[in-house]
């Protein structure tokens, strides 16, 4: 007898949605669409910006280009916070499948604490080195003291990132994809309000556009710490197991870093991959600047203008994460498998109407930020032409993505990122390049799409290594410090 769902609490209603609902589609759907909502909102947040950037009398491709040349620098800092997200996601995940409340708060307090030193640590580093890498991608005059001005206030806000994105994957791996949502699309609100009053009002230029993100994740950062530690449902951080937990006075010495150990360890590969495919990014920028900064412009709002299509699929490949990390928890391998298929059809047809809705809007879109500059408004229509007619592919390379992470195969994600940009992109690139140079900035847009398809098999490949078995089995030495909790009073409610 199927058990009435209104008479369950919010908690047991996205259990029971993740693991038992018969309707796979319907709650992908569900849950994936406050981060749909939530990336369409900073999409359109970040064409903002490169809109007014745009604007700066006599400069517009040069201010395009210097946000451009900060993206792979910025993004390989959040990438390591992403890696804490999808840790939350699968490890936490899996012990609440294993219906293990008491080990999943233990790895939320974990987690928060290595994103909190993780953010501290990487903010020095960025703001430190961002002159240095930015000259080293090519960047120079303007562009170059633009960039490096608009990296270093990024990089102050990286804590707060690092911490969110815990807060994220702590949510996520409950079900719950609207509180994360709501809080950051209220700082989405707030930096594209800010931003052209930043930009053009007080006439920071590039530099207002980063002033506007920092002030408006700051603004909406205490809701999600009062969150984190205080939320009334899912899985919450407490602040005695931070540093210290009772589950680990029980334990011998070298089992007192097991969680940290094991969370690092997921959070690793997927992180570095990232981060490697960013630095990638970095080079390839590097590569772009060298046709001229019509081509990085073309390249970064083409980029945003695609975003809007491919982000609902990223969405969709983390909610898998969440899925799978239940279902496996739960030793329900098949419907692991069974949503990993349906995510899959579901993303190529994303994919496919978004492509056919954008070709043929690409030049007018573009226009929007370009029209001033008509050699750059034309890259961007050759760019954005050749990318989407290979979108759906990013539906399989984000499938395959979401399984890894959730299954907790982060090295198969790092393999992944890795072989797509530095094994298949850049080397192809610079043979193209050689090979047929009056082919001009066409060649990058070409490899783009070869190595689209190429990463697919590579995926596929990799996908045949999945064992869809959970990576949190409680060890016996583990099991008996839970028994001893159970047993001793003063640990009844920790």
């Amino acid at each position: 007898m199927m058990k009435n769902t209104s008479a369950l609490t919010k908690d047991e209603r996205k259990s029971h949605l993740i693991l038992k609902d018969p309707n796979i589609y319907k709650g992908l759907i569900l849950l994936a669409l406050p981060l749909m909502i939530n990336n369409f909102l900073r999409t359109f947040h970040d064409m903002v910006d490169m809109y007014f950037v745009s604007k700066i009398p006599d400069l517009a491709s040069e201010s395009v280009s210097a946000i451009q040349m900060t993206f792979p620098v910025v993004f390989t800092f959040i990438s390591l916070g992403i890696g804490l997200s999808i840790a939350g996601t699968t490890l936490i995940g899996q012990h609440l499948g294993a219906q293990n409340k008491k080990m999943a708060r233990h790895y939320a307090s974990k987690l928060f604490l290595i994103a909190l030193v993780g953010g501290i640590l990487f903010a020095a580093i960025a703001y430190l080195f961002a002159p240095a890498v930015i000259g080293w991608m090519g960047a120079e005059g303007y562009v170059l003291e633009e960039a490096v001005s608009y990296m270093r206030i990024r990089s102050l806000e990286l804590p707060l990132l690092f911490i969110f994105f815990a807060y994220m994957g702590t949510r996520q791996a409950s079900g719950d994809t609207l509180s994360p949502v709501l809080i950051s699309g209220s700082g989405i609100v707030l930096n594209t309000i800010l931003s052209p009053i930043m930009i053009t009002t007080f006439g920071f230029g590039v530099a207002g556009a980063a002033w506007a993100t920092l002030l408006g994740n700051t603004i909406v950062m205490p809701i999600a710490l009062y969150r984190l530690f205080f939320a009334k449902t899912g899985v919450t951080v407490d602040p005695k197991e931070i540093f210290t937990s009772k589950l680990d006075k029980h334990l011998p010495f070298e089992d007192k870093f097991k969680t940290l150990i094991r969370i690092i360890k997921t959070v690793a590969p997927a992180s570095f991959g990232q981060a490697i495919t960013a630095i990638g990014f970095g080079v390839m920028n590097g590569v772009i600047f060298s046709y001229g900064v019509e081509t990085v412009a073309a390249f970064g709002v083409g980029t945003r203008l695609i975003s809007m299509v491919l982000h609902p699929v990223m969405a969709m490949g983390a909610i898998l994460s969440a899925y799978i990390g239940q279902n496996i928890g739960a030793k329900n391998p098949e419907r692991a498998k069974e949503t990993m298929v349906k995510t899959f059809k579901l993303s190529i047809g994303i994919m496919t109407a978004g492509s056919l809705l954008l070709l043929p809007l690409r030049g007018p879109l573009a226009s929007i930020f370009l029209a001033e500059d008509p050699v750059a408004l034309s890259l961007t229509k050759d760019f954005m032409y050749y990318i989407l007619l290979g979108l759906p592919l990013m539906a399989v390379y984000q499938t395959f993505i979401g399984t890894f992470n959730g299954t907790a195969n982060t090295q198969y994600t790092f393999i992944l990122a890795v072989t797509r940009l530095w094994g298949i992109r850049l080397p192809l690139i610079v043979l193209f390049g050689q090979l047929f140079p009056q082919r001009g900035s066409q060649v990058i847009w070409e490899v783009m799409l070869i190595s689209n398809l190429l990463i697919a098999v590579v995926g596929y490949i990799l996908y045949k290594r999945v064992d869809f078995k959970p990576k949190v089995d409680v060890d016996r030495k583990t099991r008996k410090a839970q028994r001893r909790m159970k047993q001793d009073p003063t640990l009844k409610n920790a």
